[in-house]
C-alpha cells in the first residue's frame, strides 16, 4: 500500500495565506512559502487536524488570516467558542508546566485615575493582584500590569506566557521594537522620543530575567481570566486615596529609572 498523502495545506504566513489542496504546482502551497521569511504552514490529512493546529497558534498569530481560514476555524463540524478554544490552549500550557499570566490596565478618563489587574495561574494554583494610582494613562497601566505580573513570579526556571489585550505592549515587545528603541537611546524611528521609558526599561529588564512569551488576546471576548483582570483594574480605579504615579505627575517618564508610586 502506498504512503497516504496529505490532503490539505494551511498557510498562515506566506505570500498568499489560505487553504491549499496540493503541495506542488502553480496552484500549490509550496510556491507560497518557498523563499518567504519565517513562514507558518503545515500539511494535514483532515480538516479537523488543520483546525486543531491553528487553534494552538494563538490569537496574535491568527490576527490577520484570510476569511477562508476564519470560516474554517468556525466551521459547524468542529465549532467552539473563542473562550473554549483559549481554555484548551491554556490547559495545554499549564499541563506542560508553564506559568500563565493575564494582565489588564486602564485609566478613566485617559489621562485620569488608573488601575491594573493581574491573574497568575500555575498548575492548580491561582493568584490575583491589583493596584491603582490617582493620575496616569491607559498605556502606563497596561505596562505596569505586565511589570507587576512578572515581578510576582518567584522562579525563573519555568516558561511564562503573558496574555494582554494591549497591542501597544504585545506588538512592541514580541516584535522587538521596544528592545530596538532602548538600543537607540529611546528614540523611535529617526527622531521620535519614546514615551514611558521608565516603564519600558523595567519591562525589558524583566524579559531578560524570565523566559516569557507575550501573546495578544482580544478584550471582552468571553475569556474569564481576561474579564477578571478588567474587573480588578476597574475596582482599583474606584478606590479612594490612590497613590501618585510620581514619574508621570513630575514629567520624568522619559528617564530610564524606577518610577516611584507614593501617597
Amino acid at each position: 500500500m502506498g504512503k497516504k498523502k496529505k490532503q490539505y495545506y494551511i498557510i498562515v504566513k506566506g505570500y498568499d495565506p489560505g487553504l491549499y489542496k496540493q503541495w506542488h504546482g502553480d496552484d500549490g502551497a509550496a510556491v507560497q512559502v518557498q523563499g518567504y521569511s519565517n513562514p507558518i504552514y503545515k500539511g494535514f490529512y483532515t480538516l479537523e487536524d488543520a483546525v486543531l493546529w491553528m487553534r494552538q497558534l494563538g490569537e496574535n498569530t491568527l490576527a490577520n488570516i484570510p476569511s477562508e481560514l476564519e470560516e474554517l476555524l468556525s466551521s459547524t463540524e468542529i465549532k467552539q467558542t473563542k473562550g473554549q478554544i483559549h481554555a484548551e490552549i491554556v490547559k495545554t500550557m499549564l499541563e506542560a508546566g508553564k506559568i500563565v499570566i493575564y494582565t489588564d490596565g486602564g485609566a478613566d478618563p485617559n489621562p485620569g485615575a488608573g488601575g491594573y489587574g493581574i491573574v497568575l495561574c500555575f498548575n492548580e494554583h491561582r493568584k490575583e493582584l491589583s493596584g491603582g494610582v490617582r493620575l496616569t494613562t491607559n498605556n502606563r497601566m497596561e505596562l505596569l500590569a505586565c511589570i507587576e505580573g512578572l515581578k510576582a513570579v518567584k522562579t525563573d526556571t519555568h516558561e511564562l506566557v503573558l496574555f494582554s489585550d494591549s497591542k501597544y505592549v504585545v506588538d512592541n515587545i514580541a516584535g522587538g521594537h521596544a528592545k530596538r528603541w532602548q538600543a537607540n537611546g529611546w528614540i523611535r524611528g529617526k527622531k521620535h522620543k519614546v514615551k514611558n521609558v521608565d516603564l519600558w526599561g523595567q519591562l525589558l529588564a524583566l524579559c531578560e530575567k524570565y523566559n516569557v512569551e507575550f501573546r495578544w488576546l482580544k478584550g471582552h471576548a468571553g475569556i474569564p481570566d481576561n474579564e477578571r483582570c478588567d474587573v480588578l483594574a476597574t475596582r482599583a480605579i474606584q478606590q479612594k486615596n490612590l497613590p501618585s504615579d510620581v514619574s508621570y505627575e513630575n514629567g520624568t517618564t522619559q528617564t530610564n529609572v524606577l518610577p516611584l508610586f507614593s501617597d
